[in-house]
């Protein structure tokens, strides 16, 4: 749930191209991290918020879930970041002096949104400022970042960080912008030198959304994809904090825990919890971890392992149960025969599930799961 953990693991490379970034304020830069549930996203995030601050950078971040990726929802959503970046601008000591009422002039203008982007009507709060409808959101977004962008040059501020987590959920549909609206007013303003700087962080289909939104999107990102732990981060992130705390982990019991988790950052901290909790001798040995293992899987069936199951709708479960028979991944012929299903069936109802997070593809022509030992819960469960 985007906790601190008690070791931050093999992401030390990440967070130095990030402090990067930010001490070259005149460079356009934009991050894009992506991975799988559970690898540590959103901990990342946090830290480039810490950085940002640090370096003097204003930060607005957000959340996003499905109803915001309706056009009106996510036009007011983004709109209201920059109002508030503005307002905390307007608090500059350096922009007061230097600068009068702009501030309160570019909030005015924002307060002002109530126009009509297409088909769609995105109301905002009234502000004393008269627009003409009807206007697209990629030039009321530029516009509004460029006078950000600007008030963060008359003020002691570096620039501004807009930091979106969930941004899978947002789509391009045909005809509404969302997506394209914000990467092009994104790539408008750093052309010009604005200090502006997109972090947009979801599940691997972000992107394909965006590669759609906008052909350019490639070009525009320093892509982060997060995996598992490397050796010897997996093995670090187990024993560093018992070993902070005077307590150590048997050989055998590291071997047996990153058996079982691969290196999943959730899972090391789920083993790792139990085995504290359940041990009282020293070291934690492979006594320990055999009489607390069948806990640990009943803990995970029932609260992780069974609640994505329920995502899937009957055809999905047979594909995923067609996959368990051949471990945590399999070919995709291998699946055709288990299933039952056609090609071509099999291929829409695989892209439901890499939608729900459920699968991935490791490379071509192959399937797995997202997470680690969800095939073993699967042969467990039945169907």
């Amino acid at each position: 749930m985007g906790l601190e953990p008690p070791y931050l693991g093999d992401r030390r490379a990440q967070l130095d191209r990030f402090r990067s970034f930010l001490a070259e304020p005149d460079v356009p830069h934009n991050v894009l991290v992506t991975g799988l549930r559970g690898v540590g996203k959103t901990v990342l995030l946090n830290h480039y918020s810490t950085l940002a601050g640090e370096a003097g950078w204003l930060v607005a971040e957000r959340e996003f879930s499905e109803p915001d990726a309706e056009p009106a929802t996510f036009a007011r959503a983004i709109l209201a970041d920059l109002l508030k970046l503005t307002r905390q601008l307007s608090l500059s000591a350096r922009l007061k002096k230097t600068a009068g009422g702009l501030a309160e002039t570019v909030t005015d203008l924002l307060g002002n949104i109530s126009v009509s982007y297409g088909d769609v009507e995105v109301s905002y709060s009234p502000g004393k400022a008269q627009r003409a409808a009807p206007r697209r959101l990629d030039d009321d977004l530029r516009d509004a970042l460029q006078q950000v962008g600007d008030l963060c040059r008359r003020s002691e501020h570096q620039g501004v960080v807009l930091r979106y987590d969930e941004f899978h959920v947002v789509q391009e549909r045909k005809g509404q912008f969302t997506l394209s609206a914000l990467l092009a007013a994104a790539a408008a303003v750093q052309q010009r030198g604005t200090p502006v700087l997109l972090v947009l962080c979801g599940l691997p289909p972000l992107l394909e959304h965006l590669a759609r939104s906008k052909s350019y999107s490639e070009r525009m990102f320093a892509q982060e994809v997060l995996d598992n732990l490397r050796p010897p981060e997996d093995r670090a992130a187990l024993m560093d904090p018992a070993e902070a705390h005077g307590r150590r982990y048997a050989p055998e019991v590291v071997d047996a825990v990153m058996e079982d988790t691969a290196g999943y950052p959730f899972f090391i901290q789920l083993y790792g919890d139990a085995l504290w909790k359940g041990s009282r001798g020293e070291p934690i040995t492979r006594a320990d971890f055999d009489r607390l293992r069948p806990e640990i899987l009943r803990a995970l069936d029932q609260g992780f392992f069974e609640s994505r199951y329920l995502r899937a709708a009957p055809r999905e479960r047979r594909v995923l149960h067609a996959i368990a028979q051949h471990g945590e991944g399999a070919a995709l012929e291998q699946v055709v025969r288990a299933s039952g299903l056609a090609n071509n069936v099999l291929q829409s109802v695989l892209r439901i599930l890499v939608q729900k997070g459920l699968v991935y593809r490791p490379e071509r022509g192959r399937v797995a799961f997202t997470a680690p030992m969800f095939g073993a819960f699967l042969r467990r469960r039945g169907e």
